[in-house]
């Protein structure tokens, strides 16, 4: 639920309000899950990192498709 005002006085008197639903799809509210990963060399650390960027840069492209859907 997105929820919108607009307000014409500089004391912030709201003068407008528009409640909008937004739908948003299942797998964008939807991460899998991380496992520890098992770590034994210096390798395994380089892999480790790069899985949880790749998993950060999942979420963040979620988060920005959802910001987009609200715009709308």
């Amino acid at each position: 639920m997105l929820l919108i005002g607009c307000g014409t006085t500089t004391q912030q008197v709201v003068s407008k309000i528009q409640i909008q639903k937004v739908k948003i799809p299942k797998e964008l509210l939807t991460l899998s899950p991380l496992e520890k990963p098992q770590v034994k060399n210096e390798l395994d650390i380089i892999n480790a990192y790069s899985l949880l960027f790749y998993k950060y840069k999942q979420c963040e492209i979620q988060i920005n498709k959802i910001r987009e859907l609200n715009e709308d």
